[in-house]
Protein backbone atom coordinates (compact mmCIF):
# COMPACT_ATOMS: atom_id res chain seq x y z
CA UNK A 1 0.00 0.00 0.00
CA UNK A 2 1.23 3.06 -1.19
CA UNK A 3 -0.57 5.68 0.98
CA UNK A 4 0.16 5.88 5.06
CA UNK A 5 -3.35 6.85 6.01
CA UNK A 6 -4.66 3.67 4.29
CA UNK A 7 -1.54 1.68 5.87
CA UNK A 8 -2.90 2.73 8.75
CA UNK A 9 -6.82 2.28 8.83
CA UNK A 10 -6.18 -1.55 7.47
CA UNK A 11 -3.52 -1.82 10.64
CA UNK A 12 -6.49 -1.04 12.55
CA UNK A 13 -4.84 2.25 13.65
CA UNK A 14 -7.31 4.94 12.67
CA UNK A 15 -6.66 8.67 13.48
CA UNK A 16 -4.29 9.68 16.52
CA UNK A 17 -5.98 9.07 19.79
CA UNK A 18 -3.65 11.53 22.00
CA UNK A 19 -3.57 15.36 22.75
CA UNK A 20 -2.65 15.97 19.03
CA UNK A 21 -5.64 14.34 17.34
CA UNK A 22 -7.99 16.49 16.20
CA UNK A 23 -10.78 17.44 18.23
CA UNK A 24 -14.53 16.52 17.95
CA UNK A 25 -17.16 18.44 16.22
CA UNK A 26 -18.56 20.54 19.71
CA UNK A 27 -19.77 23.99 20.03
CA UNK A 28 -17.83 26.78 20.42
CA UNK A 29 -18.04 28.51 23.64
CA UNK A 30 -18.42 32.15 24.41
CA UNK A 31 -15.69 34.18 25.65
CA UNK A 32 -15.68 34.76 29.38
CA UNK A 33 -13.87 37.46 31.47
CA UNK A 34 -12.59 41.12 31.03
CA UNK A 35 -9.38 40.04 29.73
CA UNK A 36 -9.38 40.23 26.31
CA UNK A 37 -7.89 37.43 24.68
CA UNK A 38 -4.88 36.19 24.05
CA UNK A 39 -3.68 36.73 20.65
CA UNK A 40 -3.66 33.34 18.21
CA UNK A 41 -0.49 31.86 16.87
CA UNK A 42 -1.32 33.37 13.74
CA UNK A 43 -1.93 36.50 15.02
CA UNK A 44 1.48 35.95 17.21
CA UNK A 45 3.15 35.99 13.62
CA UNK A 46 1.53 38.99 11.55
CA UNK A 47 2.41 40.61 15.31
CA UNK A 48 5.65 40.10 15.06
CA UNK A 49 6.25 40.49 11.82
CA UNK A 50 4.71 44.38 12.52
CA UNK A 51 6.67 45.07 15.30
CA UNK A 52 10.26 43.76 12.94
CA UNK A 53 8.72 45.36 9.53
CA UNK A 54 6.28 47.94 10.02
CA UNK A 55 3.23 48.25 8.22
CA UNK A 56 4.39 45.90 5.47
CA UNK A 57 0.98 43.69 4.62
CA UNK A 58 1.38 40.07 4.17
CA UNK A 59 0.03 40.37 0.83
CA UNK A 60 -1.62 43.34 -1.60
CA UNK A 61 -5.02 45.17 -0.96
CA UNK A 62 -8.10 44.01 -3.24
CA UNK A 63 -8.93 45.83 -5.72
CA UNK A 64 -12.94 45.50 -7.19
CA UNK A 65 -14.22 47.49 -10.05
CA UNK A 66 -17.21 48.10 -10.40
CA UNK A 67 -18.62 49.26 -13.37
CA UNK A 68 -22.32 49.58 -13.49
CA UNK A 69 -25.29 51.62 -11.80
CA UNK A 70 -23.59 51.59 -8.00
CA UNK A 71 -25.63 52.39 -5.01
CA UNK A 72 -22.93 54.10 -2.69
CA UNK A 73 -25.38 54.69 0.46
CA UNK A 74 -26.29 50.47 -0.39
CA UNK A 75 -22.44 50.01 -0.34
CA UNK A 76 -21.30 52.21 2.45
CA UNK A 77 -24.24 49.89 4.49
CA UNK A 78 -23.37 46.52 3.22
CA UNK A 79 -19.37 47.23 3.90
CA UNK A 80 -20.38 48.18 7.78
CA UNK A 81 -22.19 44.97 8.05
CA UNK A 82 -19.48 42.91 6.66
CA UNK A 83 -17.54 44.70 9.61
CA UNK A 84 -20.27 44.10 11.99
CA UNK A 85 -20.56 40.00 11.04
CA UNK A 86 -16.46 39.15 11.42
CA UNK A 87 -15.27 40.39 14.62
CA UNK A 88 -11.85 39.93 13.47
CA UNK A 89 -12.20 42.51 10.57
CA UNK A 90 -12.55 45.33 13.87
CA UNK A 91 -10.14 43.95 16.22
CA UNK A 92 -6.41 45.93 17.19
CA UNK A 93 -3.90 44.55 18.99
CA UNK A 94 -2.65 46.59 21.80
CA UNK A 95 -0.24 45.05 24.39
CA UNK A 96 -1.95 44.86 27.74
CA UNK A 97 -0.41 43.34 30.81
CA UNK A 98 2.74 42.10 29.43
CA UNK A 99 1.46 40.62 26.09
CA UNK A 100 -0.79 41.23 22.99
CA UNK A 101 -4.14 41.00 23.13
CA UNK A 102 -7.16 41.13 21.07
CA UNK A 103 -9.23 44.14 21.31
CA UNK A 104 -12.80 44.00 19.82
CA UNK A 105 -14.07 47.77 18.48
CA UNK A 106 -17.61 48.37 18.27
CA UNK A 107 -19.39 48.49 14.81
CA UNK A 108 -20.10 51.74 14.28
CA UNK A 109 -15.90 53.14 13.22
CA UNK A 110 -15.89 52.38 9.76
CA UNK A 111 -15.67 54.82 7.42
CA UNK A 112 -15.72 54.46 3.26
CA UNK A 113 -14.29 57.63 2.26
CA UNK A 114 -15.18 58.83 -1.03
CA UNK A 115 -12.36 59.55 -3.90
CA UNK A 116 -13.76 61.21 -6.95
CA UNK A 117 -10.88 60.70 -9.56
CA UNK A 118 -13.82 62.14 -12.79
CA UNK A 119 -12.71 65.36 -12.75
CA UNK A 120 -8.96 64.10 -13.69
CA UNK A 121 -8.78 64.93 -17.43
CA UNK A 122 -6.74 61.53 -18.85
CA UNK A 123 -6.98 58.25 -17.81
CA UNK A 124 -3.12 58.19 -17.76
CA UNK A 125 -3.83 60.80 -14.62
CA UNK A 126 -6.68 58.69 -13.18
CA UNK A 127 -4.12 55.92 -13.03
CA UNK A 128 -1.64 57.77 -11.23
CA UNK A 129 -3.90 58.58 -8.48
CA UNK A 130 -5.50 54.92 -7.70
CA UNK A 131 -1.88 54.06 -7.78
CA UNK A 132 -1.66 56.50 -4.89
CA UNK A 133 -4.50 55.34 -2.98
CA UNK A 134 -3.26 51.80 -3.52
CA UNK A 135 0.47 52.33 -1.92
CA UNK A 136 -1.16 54.38 1.06
CA UNK A 137 -3.90 51.32 1.74
CA UNK A 138 -1.04 49.07 2.03
CA UNK A 139 1.13 51.10 4.58
CA UNK A 140 0.54 53.66 7.37
CA UNK A 141 -2.06 51.30 9.43
CA UNK A 142 -1.38 50.94 13.12
CA UNK A 143 -2.03 47.53 14.60
CA UNK A 144 -2.40 48.78 18.65
CA UNK A 145 -4.44 51.69 18.04
CA UNK A 146 -7.18 50.94 15.93
CA UNK A 147 -8.44 47.82 13.52
CA UNK A 148 -5.85 48.02 10.24
CA UNK A 149 -8.82 46.95 8.00
CA UNK A 150 -9.63 49.81 5.53
CA UNK A 151 -12.10 50.49 2.79
CA UNK A 152 -11.93 53.61 -0.24
CA UNK A 153 -14.12 53.93 -3.07
CA UNK A 154 -12.57 55.88 -5.91
CA UNK A 155 -15.12 57.04 -8.70
CA UNK A 156 -13.71 57.32 -12.26
CA UNK A 157 -17.27 57.87 -13.81
CA UNK A 158 -21.36 57.65 -13.07
CA UNK A 159 -21.32 54.00 -13.44
CA UNK A 160 -16.80 53.43 -13.36
CA UNK A 161 -16.06 52.56 -9.35
CA UNK A 162 -13.30 50.98 -7.76
CA UNK A 163 -13.52 50.17 -4.21
CA UNK A 164 -10.41 49.13 -2.05
CA UNK A 165 -10.34 46.93 0.57
CA UNK A 166 -7.43 46.31 2.44
CA UNK A 167 -7.13 43.33 4.83
CA UNK A 168 -4.25 41.92 6.40
CA UNK A 169 -3.32 38.79 7.00
CA UNK A 170 -3.65 39.41 10.66
CA UNK A 171 -7.60 39.86 10.21
CA UNK A 172 -8.05 37.34 7.44
CA UNK A 173 -6.36 34.90 5.61
CA UNK A 174 -6.17 34.11 1.45
CA UNK A 175 -8.98 31.52 2.21
CA UNK A 176 -10.91 33.96 3.71
CA UNK A 177 -10.81 36.45 0.35
CA UNK A 178 -13.78 34.34 -1.21
CA UNK A 179 -16.23 33.94 1.73
CA UNK A 180 -15.77 38.26 2.33
CA UNK A 181 -16.63 38.67 -1.54
CA UNK A 182 -19.61 36.33 -0.96
CA UNK A 183 -20.99 38.01 1.98
CA UNK A 184 -20.22 41.49 0.56
CA UNK A 185 -22.10 40.53 -2.23
CA UNK A 186 -25.31 39.26 -0.42
CA UNK A 187 -24.98 42.53 2.40
CA UNK A 188 -25.26 44.72 -0.51
CA UNK A 189 -28.33 43.05 -2.42
CA UNK A 190 -30.04 42.93 1.36
CA UNK A 191 -29.08 46.88 1.61
CA UNK A 192 -31.06 47.65 -2.13
CA UNK A 193 -33.63 45.30 -0.85
CA UNK A 194 -34.17 47.28 2.72
CA UNK A 195 -33.99 43.66 4.15
CA UNK A 196 -31.98 42.18 6.80
CA UNK A 197 -28.77 39.35 5.40
CA UNK A 198 -29.25 35.89 6.39
CA UNK A 199 -27.12 35.17 9.27
CA UNK A 200 -23.93 33.50 9.68
CA UNK A 201 -23.44 30.20 9.94
CA UNK A 202 -22.19 30.45 13.61
CA UNK A 203 -22.81 32.14 16.56
CA UNK A 204 -18.96 32.40 17.27
CA UNK A 205 -16.29 34.90 15.95
CA UNK A 206 -12.65 34.24 15.23
CA UNK A 207 -11.40 34.85 18.58
CA UNK A 208 -13.66 32.41 20.19
CA UNK A 209 -13.13 29.57 17.81
CA UNK A 210 -8.93 30.19 17.86
CA UNK A 211 -9.30 30.11 22.40
CA UNK A 212 -11.44 27.16 21.62
CA UNK A 213 -8.77 25.74 19.95
CA UNK A 214 -5.74 26.69 22.12
CA UNK A 215 -8.13 24.80 24.86
CA UNK A 216 -7.64 21.38 23.01
CA UNK A 217 -4.01 21.52 24.31
CA UNK A 218 -2.97 20.12 27.47
CA UNK A 219 0.05 20.27 28.89
CA UNK A 220 0.90 16.70 28.61
CA UNK A 221 -1.05 16.40 25.15
CA UNK A 222 1.97 19.18 24.18
CA UNK A 223 4.75 17.37 25.85
CA UNK A 224 3.96 14.22 24.11
CA UNK A 225 3.37 15.79 20.58
CA UNK A 226 6.95 17.59 21.04
CA UNK A 227 8.29 14.37 21.86
CA UNK A 228 7.43 12.80 18.86
CA UNK A 229 8.17 15.51 16.39
CA UNK A 230 11.78 15.71 17.94
CA UNK A 231 11.47 11.54 17.01
CA UNK A 232 10.11 12.50 13.35
CA UNK A 233 12.81 15.07 12.85
CA UNK A 234 16.08 13.26 13.94
CA UNK A 235 18.25 13.84 11.64
CA UNK A 236 16.86 16.58 9.62
CA UNK A 237 19.17 19.73 9.52
CA UNK A 238 19.36 23.12 7.32
CA UNK A 239 19.54 22.42 3.71
CA UNK A 240 23.59 23.54 2.17
CA UNK A 241 21.54 25.50 -0.62
CA UNK A 242 23.14 26.98 -3.60
CA UNK A 243 23.80 30.29 -2.76
CA UNK A 244 25.72 33.63 -4.48
CA UNK A 245 26.94 34.62 -0.93
CA UNK A 246 28.54 33.42 2.01
CA UNK A 247 25.93 32.67 5.22
CA UNK A 248 26.45 34.85 8.04
CA UNK A 249 25.81 34.73 11.49
CA UNK A 250 22.34 36.72 11.69
CA UNK A 251 18.78 36.34 10.56
CA UNK A 252 17.64 36.84 7.03
CA UNK A 253 15.18 39.83 6.70
CA UNK A 254 14.99 40.69 3.20
CA UNK A 255 14.39 38.18 0.09
CA UNK A 256 14.47 39.06 -3.84
CA UNK A 257 10.86 38.84 -5.30
CA UNK A 258 10.41 37.18 -8.41
CA UNK A 259 7.22 35.77 -10.12
CA UNK A 260 6.74 34.07 -13.51
CA UNK A 261 4.37 31.79 -15.28
CA UNK A 262 4.50 27.87 -16.01
CA UNK A 263 4.15 27.32 -19.42
CA UNK A 264 -0.03 26.64 -20.10
CA UNK A 265 1.12 23.67 -21.58
CA UNK A 266 2.99 22.51 -19.22
CA UNK A 267 0.32 23.47 -16.25
CA UNK A 268 -2.40 21.93 -18.18
CA UNK A 269 -0.04 18.67 -18.39
CA UNK A 270 0.94 19.29 -14.48
CA UNK A 271 -2.85 19.34 -13.49
CA UNK A 272 -3.67 16.04 -16.19
CA UNK A 273 -1.02 14.11 -14.13
CA UNK A 274 -2.20 14.43 -11.14
CA UNK A 275 -5.19 13.19 -11.52
CA UNK A 276 -3.75 9.81 -13.14
CA UNK A 277 -1.69 9.28 -10.63
CA UNK A 278 -4.36 10.09 -7.83
CA UNK A 279 -2.66 12.27 -6.11
CA UNK A 280 -3.19 16.62 -5.75
CA UNK A 281 -1.82 18.67 -7.77
CA UNK A 282 0.11 19.90 -4.65
CA UNK A 283 1.64 16.38 -3.99
CA UNK A 284 3.13 16.61 -7.78
CA UNK A 285 4.09 20.05 -7.59
CA UNK A 286 6.31 19.48 -3.88
CA UNK A 287 7.33 15.79 -5.08
CA UNK A 288 9.30 17.59 -8.26
CA UNK A 289 10.54 20.67 -5.98
CA UNK A 290 11.49 17.88 -3.53
CA UNK A 291 13.79 16.55 -5.90
CA UNK A 292 15.35 20.22 -7.19
CA UNK A 293 16.05 20.54 -3.40
CA UNK A 294 17.25 17.24 -3.08
CA UNK A 295 19.69 17.60 -6.32
CA UNK A 296 20.68 20.80 -5.77
CA UNK A 297 22.07 20.48 -2.31
CA UNK A 298 23.28 16.95 -2.38
CA UNK A 299 21.28 15.41 0.13
CA UNK A 300 18.29 12.55 0.73
CA UNK A 301 16.42 14.03 3.43
CA UNK A 302 14.90 17.18 3.89
CA UNK A 303 11.92 19.17 5.19
CA UNK A 304 9.97 21.98 4.04
CA UNK A 305 7.43 23.55 5.17
CA UNK A 306 3.80 24.49 3.71
CA UNK A 307 0.32 26.30 4.13
CA UNK A 308 -2.56 24.38 4.66
CA UNK A 309 -6.34 26.19 4.71
CA UNK A 310 -7.42 24.90 8.25
CA UNK A 311 -10.84 24.56 7.67
CA UNK A 312 -11.83 21.00 7.44
CA UNK A 313 -13.82 21.63 11.07
CA UNK A 314 -17.37 21.77 10.20
CA UNK A 315 -17.07 24.67 12.99
CA UNK A 316 -14.98 27.12 10.61
CA UNK A 317 -17.70 26.82 7.57
CA UNK A 318 -17.78 30.67 6.76
CA UNK A 319 -15.16 32.13 9.66
CA UNK A 320 -12.91 35.10 8.56
CA UNK A 321 -9.84 34.97 9.86
CA UNK A 322 -6.40 33.68 9.99
CA UNK A 323 -7.28 30.04 10.45
CA UNK A 324 -4.18 28.74 8.31
CA UNK A 325 -2.08 26.24 9.76
CA UNK A 326 1.50 24.87 9.06
CA UNK A 327 2.56 21.41 7.41
CA UNK A 328 6.40 20.38 8.17
CA UNK A 329 6.50 17.94 5.68
CA UNK A 330 10.03 15.57 6.08
CA UNK A 331 11.12 13.35 3.06
CA UNK A 332 13.24 10.18 2.73
CA UNK A 333 14.42 9.99 -0.77
CA UNK A 334 17.41 7.52 -0.19
CA UNK A 335 17.56 4.44 -2.51
CA UNK A 336 17.93 6.73 -5.33
CA UNK A 337 14.28 6.18 -6.15
CA UNK A 338 12.18 6.91 -9.49
CA UNK A 339 9.89 10.04 -9.52
CA UNK A 340 6.88 7.83 -9.35
CA UNK A 341 8.58 6.48 -5.81
CA UNK A 342 9.05 10.47 -5.19
CA UNK A 343 5.35 10.98 -5.60
CA UNK A 344 4.48 7.72 -2.75
CA UNK A 345 6.53 8.76 -0.36
CA UNK A 346 5.54 12.68 -1.08
CA UNK A 347 1.85 11.59 -0.45
CA UNK A 348 2.63 9.48 1.87
CA UNK A 349 4.34 12.26 3.96
CA UNK A 350 1.82 14.99 3.24
CA UNK A 351 -1.00 12.77 4.64
CA UNK A 352 1.03 12.30 7.70
CA UNK A 353 1.02 15.57 7.82
CA UNK A 354 -2.54 16.55 7.43
CA UNK A 355 -3.86 13.66 9.85
CA UNK A 356 -2.90 15.75 12.73
CA UNK A 357 -3.58 18.63 14.82
CA UNK A 358 -0.19 20.53 14.79
CA UNK A 359 0.93 21.55 18.02
CA UNK A 360 0.86 25.08 17.84
CA UNK A 361 4.26 26.99 16.08
CA UNK A 362 5.52 28.81 18.88
CA UNK A 363 5.55 25.70 20.89
CA UNK A 364 7.07 23.22 18.63
CA UNK A 365 9.70 25.88 17.59
CA UNK A 366 10.76 26.66 21.52
CA UNK A 367 10.23 23.30 22.02
CA UNK A 368 13.04 22.25 19.35
CA UNK A 369 15.23 25.33 19.35
CA UNK A 370 14.67 26.89 23.29
CA UNK A 371 18.08 28.69 22.96
CA UNK A 372 17.42 30.08 19.17
CA UNK A 373 20.58 28.62 18.41
CA UNK A 374 19.20 27.01 15.16
CA UNK A 375 20.87 29.02 11.98
CA UNK A 376 18.26 28.50 10.03
CA UNK A 377 15.53 26.68 11.49
CA UNK A 378 14.67 23.74 9.67
CA UNK A 379 11.48 24.45 9.67
CA UNK A 380 12.09 28.56 8.89
CA UNK A 381 14.22 27.66 5.85
CA UNK A 382 12.00 26.77 2.84
CA UNK A 383 8.47 27.17 2.02
CA UNK A 384 6.40 25.65 -0.18
CA UNK A 385 3.18 26.31 -1.24
CA UNK A 386 -0.17 25.77 -3.79
CA UNK A 387 -2.66 28.52 -3.24
CA UNK A 388 -5.62 27.00 -4.86
CA UNK A 389 -8.90 29.13 -3.63
CA UNK A 390 -11.57 30.38 -6.17
CA UNK A 391 -10.58 34.10 -7.45
CA UNK A 392 -12.33 36.27 -5.46
CA UNK A 393 -16.20 37.25 -7.77
CA UNK A 394 -18.32 39.58 -5.76
CA UNK A 395 -21.57 39.27 -8.06
CA UNK A 396 -23.22 42.32 -6.23
CA UNK A 397 -26.77 42.95 -8.84
CA UNK A 398 -27.52 42.69 -11.62
CA UNK A 399 -26.17 45.05 -14.32
CA UNK A 400 -22.93 45.85 -11.82
CA UNK A 401 -19.70 43.71 -12.75
CA UNK A 402 -17.51 43.41 -10.16
CA UNK A 403 -13.84 42.05 -11.34
CA UNK A 404 -10.63 41.93 -9.62
CA UNK A 405 -8.03 44.04 -11.00
CA UNK A 406 -4.77 45.24 -10.76
CA UNK A 407 -2.54 48.43 -10.24
CA UNK A 408 0.37 48.91 -12.77
CA UNK A 409 2.79 50.45 -10.61
CA UNK A 410 5.65 50.44 -13.37
CA UNK A 411 8.41 47.87 -13.92
CA UNK A 412 8.15 45.06 -11.69
CA UNK A 413 11.38 43.60 -11.70
CA UNK A 414 13.33 41.98 -8.78
CA UNK A 415 12.44 43.53 -5.72
CA UNK A 416 13.32 43.26 -1.79
CA UNK A 417 10.79 42.57 0.49
CA UNK A 418 10.55 41.35 4.26
CA UNK A 419 10.64 37.62 4.72
CA UNK A 420 12.92 35.83 6.99
CA UNK A 421 12.88 32.73 5.01
CA UNK A 422 15.90 31.64 2.68
CA UNK A 423 13.49 30.17 -0.21
CA UNK A 424 9.99 30.65 -0.83
CA UNK A 425 8.11 29.16 -3.43
CA UNK A 426 3.80 30.24 -3.65
CA UNK A 427 2.39 28.47 -7.11
CA UNK A 428 -1.03 29.49 -7.42
CA UNK A 429 -3.59 27.74 -9.48
CA UNK A 430 -7.07 28.91 -10.98
CA UNK A 431 -7.91 25.86 -12.34
CA UNK A 432 -6.78 26.76 -15.58
CA UNK A 433 -4.64 28.46 -17.43
CA UNK A 434 -0.52 28.78 -16.39
CA UNK A 435 0.49 28.20 -12.76
CA UNK A 436 1.87 31.26 -11.87
CA UNK A 437 5.30 30.60 -9.35
CA UNK A 438 5.95 33.47 -7.02
CA UNK A 439 9.76 32.76 -5.04
CA UNK A 440 11.67 34.74 -3.03
CA UNK A 441 14.88 34.23 -2.22
CA UNK A 442 16.92 35.65 0.98
CA UNK A 443 19.29 38.95 0.31
CA UNK A 444 21.60 37.32 2.78
CA UNK A 445 22.43 34.28 0.39
CA UNK A 446 21.50 35.57 -3.39
CA UNK A 447 21.29 38.36 -5.95
CA UNK A 448 18.34 39.56 -7.41
CA UNK A 449 19.18 37.07 -10.31
CA UNK A 450 18.36 33.99 -8.32
CA UNK A 451 14.51 34.34 -8.64
CA UNK A 452 14.84 33.59 -12.46
CA UNK A 453 17.13 30.53 -11.96
CA UNK A 454 15.51 29.05 -9.60
CA UNK A 455 12.63 29.10 -11.32
CA UNK A 456 14.45 27.99 -14.82
CA UNK A 457 15.51 24.82 -11.81
CA UNK A 458 12.38 23.95 -11.29
CA UNK A 459 10.76 24.07 -14.50
CA UNK A 460 13.43 21.81 -15.76
CA UNK A 461 12.43 19.14 -12.89
CA UNK A 462 8.95 19.49 -14.13
CA UNK A 463 9.41 18.81 -17.74
CA UNK A 464 11.93 16.34 -17.26
CA UNK A 465 9.86 13.90 -14.87
CA UNK A 466 6.33 14.73 -17.00
CA UNK A 467 8.62 13.01 -20.11
CA UNK A 468 9.74 10.28 -18.03
CA UNK A 469 8.17 9.42 -14.78
CA UNK A 470 10.51 6.14 -13.74
CA UNK A 471 13.72 8.28 -14.18
CA UNK A 472 16.20 8.06 -11.32
CA UNK A 473 16.85 10.67 -8.83
CA UNK A 474 20.33 10.32 -9.88
CA UNK A 475 19.33 11.04 -13.46
CA UNK A 476 17.45 14.28 -12.98
CA UNK A 477 19.61 17.39 -14.21
CA UNK A 478 18.63 20.69 -12.92
CA UNK A 479 21.41 22.89 -14.11
CA UNK A 480 21.95 23.27 -17.68
CA UNK A 481 25.22 21.77 -19.35
CA UNK A 482 28.33 23.53 -17.62
CA UNK A 483 26.24 25.02 -14.90
CA UNK A 484 28.43 24.85 -11.03
CA UNK A 485 26.78 26.04 -7.76
CA UNK A 486 28.53 26.97 -5.02
CA UNK A 487 26.69 25.79 -1.80
CA UNK A 488 26.02 27.69 1.30
CA UNK A 489 27.89 26.82 4.67
CA UNK A 490 26.51 26.53 7.75
CA UNK A 491 27.13 29.56 9.93
CA UNK A 492 29.43 29.69 13.15
CA UNK A 493 27.63 29.87 16.35
CA UNK A 494 26.83 33.04 17.43
CA UNK A 495 28.55 34.43 19.99
CA UNK A 496 26.71 33.69 23.75
CA UNK A 497 26.48 35.40 27.44
CA UNK A 498 28.68 34.12 29.38
CA UNK A 499 26.56 32.27 32.24
CA UNK A 500 27.76 34.48 35.17
CA UNK A 501 28.15 37.69 32.98
CA UNK A 502 25.06 39.53 34.73
CA UNK A 503 26.55 37.86 38.61
CA UNK A 504 29.55 39.71 37.89
CA UNK A 505 28.40 42.78 36.10
CA UNK A 506 25.32 43.96 37.91
CA UNK A 507 26.43 46.64 39.46
CA UNK A 508 27.92 48.30 35.98
CA UNK A 509 24.13 47.79 34.69
CA UNK A 510 21.36 50.61 34.74
CA UNK A 511 19.15 49.87 37.48
CA UNK A 512 16.36 51.22 34.66
CA UNK A 513 17.66 48.56 32.33
CA UNK A 514 17.06 45.37 34.58
CA UNK A 515 13.81 46.59 36.26
CA UNK A 516 12.65 45.85 32.06
CA UNK A 517 14.57 42.58 32.07
CA UNK A 518 13.05 41.75 35.31
CA UNK A 519 9.54 42.71 34.34
CA UNK A 520 10.15 40.40 31.02
CA UNK A 521 11.98 37.55 31.73
CA UNK A 522 11.29 37.12 35.67
CA UNK A 523 12.98 38.59 39.09
CA UNK A 524 14.71 35.22 39.63
CA UNK A 525 16.64 35.06 36.33
CA UNK A 526 20.02 35.55 35.89
CA UNK A 527 21.03 34.14 32.89
CA UNK A 528 22.35 36.72 30.61
CA UNK A 529 21.01 34.90 27.13
CA UNK A 530 17.30 35.86 26.68
CA UNK A 531 15.66 32.69 24.96
CA UNK A 532 17.37 29.95 28.31
CA UNK A 533 15.30 31.91 30.54
CA UNK A 534 11.86 30.43 28.91
CA UNK A 535 11.38 33.03 27.34
CA UNK A 536 9.43 33.26 23.30
CA UNK A 537 9.95 36.00 20.29
CA UNK A 538 6.50 37.83 21.44
CA UNK A 539 8.19 38.53 25.05
CA UNK A 540 11.50 39.71 22.89
CA UNK A 541 8.94 42.09 21.26
CA UNK A 542 7.53 43.34 24.51
CA UNK A 543 10.96 43.58 25.97
CA UNK A 544 12.08 46.14 23.18
CA UNK A 545 8.75 48.08 22.91
CA UNK A 546 8.50 48.87 27.06
CA UNK A 547 12.32 49.86 26.58
CA UNK A 548 11.15 52.37 23.89
CA UNK A 549 8.02 53.68 25.45
CA UNK A 550 9.09 53.87 28.93
CA UNK A 551 12.96 54.97 28.20
CA UNK A 552 13.29 56.54 24.53
CA UNK A 553 15.59 53.22 23.78
CA UNK A 554 14.62 51.69 19.89
CA UNK A 555 16.31 48.32 19.13
CA UNK A 556 15.33 46.55 16.20
CA UNK A 557 13.78 43.41 16.81
CA UNK A 558 16.00 41.29 13.97
CA UNK A 559 19.28 42.78 15.63
CA UNK A 560 18.14 41.72 18.72
CA UNK A 561 17.23 38.20 17.57
CA UNK A 562 20.50 38.18 16.18
CA UNK A 563 22.70 38.18 19.45
CA UNK A 564 19.50 37.84 22.22
CA UNK A 565 21.44 39.18 25.44
CA UNK A 566 21.53 41.53 28.03
CA UNK A 567 25.07 42.76 26.57
CA UNK A 568 22.93 43.45 23.61
CA UNK A 569 20.99 45.55 25.19
CA UNK A 570 23.31 47.15 27.38
CA UNK A 571 25.52 48.06 24.33
CA UNK A 572 22.41 50.14 22.62
CA UNK A 573 20.94 51.93 26.63
CA UNK A 574 24.73 53.12 27.09
CA UNK A 575 24.49 54.82 23.37
CA UNK A 576 21.12 56.36 24.12
CA UNK A 577 20.03 57.15 27.74
CA UNK A 578 21.69 59.29 29.75
CA UNK A 579 23.08 58.00 33.37
CA UNK A 580 20.57 57.69 36.38
CA UNK A 581 21.07 59.19 39.46
CA UNK A 582 22.09 55.89 40.82
CA UNK A 583 24.99 55.37 37.67
CA UNK A 584 25.50 58.83 37.42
Amino acid sequence: MRSGALRRLLAGQGSRDRGGKRPAETRVPELTGRQPPDLSPNQRHDWLHYQEFGATPLYDAMLLRLRGPLRIPALRTALRALVARHASLRTRFPVLDGAPRQVIEPTDRISVPLVDFGALPTDADRGGELRELHRAALTGYVLDRRPPCRFALARFAPADHVLMMSIPHIAADFWSIPLLSQDLSALYQAALAGRPAAPRPHGHDYAEYAAWEAAQWSPQARAEELRDWQRRLRGITALPLPADHPRSAGIPDRSWTHAENLDPTVSDQLRAWSRRANVTLFVTLLAAFHCLLARACGVEQLATTSSSANRGSSLATGLVGPLSDYLVIPNDLTGDPDFREVLHRTSDAVLNARDRKNLPRDDLVQGLDPARELRPHPFKQIYFNLLSAPRAEARLSPGLSATVVGVDDGPCGPHLVPEHADLSVNCFDYGTGPLVCQLRCTAELYTAAAGPRWFRWYGTVVRQVLERPDIPLSQIRPQAAGETITRASVPQPRTRCAADWMTKNAGRIDARLLDVWARTVGPGHRSGEFFQNGRTDVDAAVLLKRMEEEHGVRIALTDFLRAPTITTLVTAWTADTPPSEEHG
